[in-house]
């Protein structure tokens, strides 16, 4: 029997549901298109395909412009809506090509809504034996529902379908009849449609006055035997309920040149699909191309395994004895340009396994495996040895991560190089810089292992794919340099990279392997100490609860709070019931109820036993006896340094416990700790890049910014101001360039609105130019779409015009802060390059070791320390010349917690 199942789909319902699902978190490309309408409207077409296979499927459309016979009607239908955001009218052609290319029917009406298309065809495939599901959350469909015809509505929490037949739309509305939905509308009107209804009839009434009269018509002609209120409104509105009803209605008679039968599923085109899935970024579902053929067709079909297009690459050579390998290299070395890339076991440089390397030069590449045994490996690094040290420029995607492993195994790396992925970096730092996104977006290439998630990567691979990929990235790299320093002129960020970016990365890999000294001994008995804390801290707990319970259990904590204590009987509860016991949710109790404060300090010292002093021992390299810290150059949108195993910059700093971890962090035998410190560089910046006489005044005097802010404020001499007062200034200060409001300060002062607000207006007021430098980045970021730091760093902000209120806030306050931070980043960038190059030439035998915030640590040589004070105290004071001087405050110690 031929399968008659047609599934008829609302296409804007599902694009606009799609669309905000992400709104917090779009989803953007590498060029800064907004791609989550489509992403998601794709990711729903494969799940109905995977789960139905419809044998007959179409998406309908509103017309153009929206204008349909009902605002002939009634010109105020849909006239409150919002113009439709800019970012699903950029999405609706790449769906339409998405459609083409799966070969389902895409299907408009000028002067009719999708509604009415899908009503008329329904209602013409019921007549001719069909089963039709209308794909929609819209609860107009229910009055189109019958034996035949079935909404298939998306669950509200966006996991799966909810099918509701005639038994389905009764129930839910209370109703005898699915017809009888347009006389519910028609009563309580559509406010997102501006429908309007009878005023003062919602749902509920409707449905009682349909249950008793059965139709809009019948009641209406008995609207005088309706009592009350609901009774008058009734008789003072009838034409307008009338026109409700009409408004409301479905037309299921659209002139359609269009049959049920021809909307037969077809074969779709992979390779056209494969092409917008590739312009659009969609790995993951270009990876599901093979499933989705499967699923759309009656046969089992294999995937096809993607071909690379964008660019030729050389067939590999694979190098098996030292006299093919020394003869590879010696052409190599005569080469301008070589690439190179590493077939690798392991993510941290300092443990990493090589496997073998991977050398392109004069279109050849080749790859050289790594023997397992010495002295095999040393006479392999031996004839690498002239290649890292020769005048060709040698292209990597990761220089630094490549020079730490080869630095290991005794080759040092001493050749001019190009860094794809720094470069890349600058150009989209929002985006990811792995070398199959930069292939593909740069040079339109799809990797080997494009499709293959990195979680479903084999922790022991297959080591000719491997090898095959390296020389395949080797390649690339050498490809992708002019195209990348051709943008980066063209986005006036050469200057950026050649001054700034790519000198620095021999900084961050002699920081990395030099690593850090730690007190595994101090570390224990922080631990001891903290875990008898804990263990009082518990007890008072329990006495304060009357009753034992797990303190680390949200739930049970929830439970405590609110259930037992009822320490705020309106107190929300998360989507699935429980009670929310979030940090930020609990600050708001801490000041009131003495248990809250003691659970949060529960909280935070198991958060620093777990992160820091009973992981930190584990982190030793028990080959050097020291942690070595991976630093991160392109991973922030700022330009700010971040660093992982351990995170140095989330050490916490606030509390007595947290700045303890900083105790255990000592020079090694014989040396001290130097630590560097810019003070408060993002306020001289912001004084500096605004002209802000009153700010630049204050820094250039010597004083304490926040006591002379506090003094202009409150009005004030300066050896008046209060504690408090300056504590408040100081909140504004810092507060007010990352873009805190008046409920936020507040919040963090534990004062009035109307006070915060005052605070707020009497800093704007103390220093106006601020105000204006705030407005004017704001103005700026909107015509260009992107912010730039004092060295030229760009920031790009696609949402800084967006119609959500949300994320245009949220991009204003980037406009704001982003140069700041952004050149403070750049500004302590250079001094380390500075004081790195000074070191070396000098000969001194300290070293940087650490970079966190705008701190700079050292581990000194005793002897060295009066010269080298005083060398990157210059450094970094030099680093940057404005309005407004630097300043740097340095100490010493036998650890970091001293040395700060």
């Amino acid at each position: 029997m031929e399968d008659k199942k047609l599934f008829l789909i609302d296409a804007y319902a599902i694009i606009y549901r799609a669309f905000y699902a992400l709104i917090r978190s779009p989803r953007v490309t590498s060029r800064g298109f907004n791609t989550s309408a489509i992403f998601g409207f794709c990711n729903t077409l494969d799940e109905v395909m995977r789960k139905e296979n419809p044998a007959y499927i179409a998406v309908c459309f509103d017309p153009p412009g929206g204008h349909t016979f009902r605002n002939e009607m009634f010109p105020e239908y849909k006239a409150q809506r919002d113009k439709q955001p800019e970012d699903i009218t950029a999405a609706i052609p790449y769906i339409k090509r998405i459609l083409e290319a799966r070969c389902i029917p895409v299907i408009e009406r000028e002067g009719y809504e999708a509604d009415d298309v899908i009503g008329t065809l329904a209602r013409k495939a019921s007549e001719r034996g069909f089963t039709t599901y209308m794909m929609t959350p819209d609860k107009d469909y229910g009055q189109l529902v019958d034996e035949h015809t079935f909404q298939y509505r998306p669950s509200l929490g966006g996991q799966g379908f909810e099918i509701r037949g005639p038994q389905e739309v009764c129930e839910r509305y209370g109703i005898s009849s699915p017809r009888q939905v347009v006389d519910l509308l028609a009563l309580e009107g559509d406010a997102s449609d501006n429908v309007p209804g009878c005023p003062g009839v919602g749902e509920k009434t409707a449905a009682k006055l349909i249950a008793e009269w059965g139709s809009v018509e019948n009641l209406l002609e008995h609207a005088s035997e309706v009592k009350g209120a609901v009774g008058r409104r009734l008789a003072d509105n009838i034409e307008q309920i009338r026109l409700s009803k009409v408004l409301v209605t479905i037309n299921t008679d659209v002139p359609l040149d269009v049959e049920p039968e021809t909307l037969r599923r077809c074969e779709p085109d992979i390779a056209a699909l494969r092409a917008i899935y590739d312009e659009l970024e969609f790995r993951t579902l270009a990876a599901r191309l093979g499933d989705a053929t499967t699923a759309e067709s009656d046969a089992e079909k294999p995937a096809e395994t993607p071909k690379p297009a964008g660019v030729a690459l050389p067939e590999p050579e694979f190098l098996n004895t030292p006299e093919e390998i020394a003869d590879f290299l010696r052409m190599a070395v005569q080469a301008p340009e070589v690439g190179l890339a590493a077939s690798v076991i392991g993510d941290e440089a300092m443990t990493a396994t090589l496997n073998g390397l991977a050398v392109s030069a004069s279109d050849r590449t080749a790859y050289i495996a790594m023997p397992d045994f010495e002295p095999e490996r040393a006479e392999v690094m031996t004839l690498l040895q002239p290649l890292m040290a020769s005048t060709a420029t040698l292209v990597c995607h990761n220089v630094k991560f490549l020079s730490l492993i080869l630095r290991r195994m005794g080759v040092e790396w001493t050749a001019p190089y190009f860094d794809t992925s720094v470069a890349h970096y600058l150009l989209a730092p929002e985006m990811k810089h792995d070398i199959s996104t930069v292939a593909l977006a740069i040079l339109g290439h799809r990797t080997a292992d494009y499709d293959l998630p990195a979680k479903g990567r084999s922790k022991t691979p297959d080591l000719r794919q491997e090898a095959l990929a390296a020389c395949e990235r080797s390649a690339l790299v050498t490809a992708l340099r002019p195209h990348l320093t051709e943008a980066l002129a063209r986005e006036d960020l050469l200057k950026l990279y050649t001054d700034i970016e790519a000198p620095f990365i021999p900084v961050l890999a002699d920081m990395e392997w030099e690593g850090v000294t730690v007190d595994v001994a101090e570390l224990h008995a922080m631990s001891r100490r903290l875990g008898r804390q804990l263990a009082e801290l518990e007890e008072e707990v329990y006495t304060l609860a009357g009753t034992r319970f797990n303190v680390g259990s949200p739930a049970q904590v929830g439970q405590v709070l609110f259930e037992r204590l009822a320490i705020d009987p309106s107190a929300k509860r998360t989507k699935r019931g429980a009670w929310s016991t979030t940090e930020e949710i609990l600050e708001k109790y801490a000041r009131e109820h003495p248990i809250v404060a003691l659970i949060l300090r529960i909280r935070g010292l198991k958060k620093l036993l777990a992160t820091y002093i009973d992981a930190l021992p584990t982190m030793i390299n028990p080959r050097t006896g020291r942690i070595h810290t991976t630093f991160n150059q392109i991973i922030t949108a700022t330009g700010r340094i971040s660093s992982t195993n351990p995170n140095l910059q989330n050490i916490p700093v606030r509390t007595d416990d947290g700045r303890e971890i900083r105790r255990a962090f000592t020079a090694t035998e014989g040396c001290l700790i130097l630590s560097a410190d810019y003070s408060q560089i993002e306020l001289r910046l912001i004084a500096d890049i605004s002209g802000d006489p009153e700010m630049i005044g204050a820094f250039n005097a010597g004083e304490d910014i926040h006591r002379a802010t506090a003094a202009k404020i409150y009005h004030e001499n300066l050896e008046e101001v209060t504690d408090i007062q300056r504590r408040n200034a100081k909140t504004a200060n810092f507060g007010i360039i990352y873009g805190i409001s008046a409920f936020g300060l507040s919040e963090r002062l534990s004062i009035p609105r109307s006070e915060a607000k005052a605070l707020i207006d009497g800093y704007m007021a103390t220093y106006p130019r601020v105000r204006q430098y705030m407005d004017e980045s704001i103005a700026k970021a909107r015509e260009k779409g992107f912010v730039t730091t004092i060295h030229g760093r760009k920031r790009f902000l696609p949402d800084i015009n967006s119609r959500n209120a949300v994320l245009r806030g949220y991009a204003e306050r980037n406009a704001v802060n982003a140069p700041l931070q952004g050149s403070a980043a750049d500004i302590i960038k250079i001094a380390m390059i500075d004081i790195h190059g000074e070191i070396r030439r000098r000969g001194l035998r300290s070293r940087m070791i650490m970079q966190v915030h705008d701190e700079l640590i050292f581990n000194v040589v005793p002897e060295e320390l009066a010269e080298l004070q005083a060398m990157v105290t210059e450094k970094m004071e030099d680093a940057y010349h404005g309005r407004v001087t630097l300043e740097v405050s340095a100490g010493t110690g036998r650890n970091w917690l001293e040395a700060h």
